[in-house]
């Protein structure tokens, strides 16, 4: 008997939750409001092909139009500027054209590609003083390594890997002129040295 007033109950619960699911309130939505209209003369007669007569009404709009003012450069003169250089005695008639049509064209030759790699703009006493700090970092980690007596497991093998990368890539860009990389890589080198002597 109780059972069966909880089954009721239960029946009855559901029952008026499911009532109340179906019955969500709707969004109140604004009423519609008639599109605006636009008062145009019809024409007398509608001819047989409408589309005959649309791009005559297209163009009549687009004629009151000036036709805007280009100021790109044209294809053609950047063509011509990717083409190979003429022989020496060539240039000045390359550069009558460019004088007729009032544009600055760039020149034929490339600019001549500095001593120096790319770097940060230090001065020189810096870039001596970063340079030896590399060497030192790279040395002192060089020696690191080769006092390291005892054996290395797998995990071990491959960062002592990664250590000699660094310091050859370290090497390699100091060679290049590029000290500031040349000694961001000899500092990672002496950091994985350390980490590696410590385990």
């Amino acid at each position: 008997m109780i059972l069966l007033r909880k089954l009721v109950t239960l029946l009855l619960v559901f029952g008026l939750l499911f009532i109340e699911a179906c019955n969500k309130k709707k969004p109140v939505l604004p009423s519609h409001a008639p599109a605006p209209t636009i008062a145009v003369d019809l024409p007398d007669a509608i001819p047989e092909n409408p589309t005959e007569q649309e791009p005559a009404s297209v163009t009549q709009e687009k004629e009151p139009e000036p036709p805007p003012v280009k100021t790109k450069p044209k294809k053609a003169t950047r063509t011509a500027a990717k083409k190979t250089p003429p022989p020496a005695s060539a240039p000045p008639a390359a550069s009558s054209p460019a004088t007729n049509n009032n544009q600055t064209v760039a020149s034929l030759r490339p600019p001549a590609p500095p001593d120096t790699a790319i770097a940060a703009a230090m001065p020189s006493a810096e870039i001596t003083k970063q340079k030896e700090n590399t060497a030192q970092i790279v040395d002192a980690t060089e020696n690191n390594l080769k006092n390291l007596s005892r054996s290395l497991n797998d995990e071990e093998k491959a960062m002592k890997t990664q250590i000699q990368s660094y310091l050859q890539q370290s090497r390699k860009a100091t060679t290049d002129g590029d000290f500031e990389r040349a000694f961001n890589l000899a500092k990672k080198a002496q950091l994985l040295a350390d980490a590696l002597i410590k385990k």
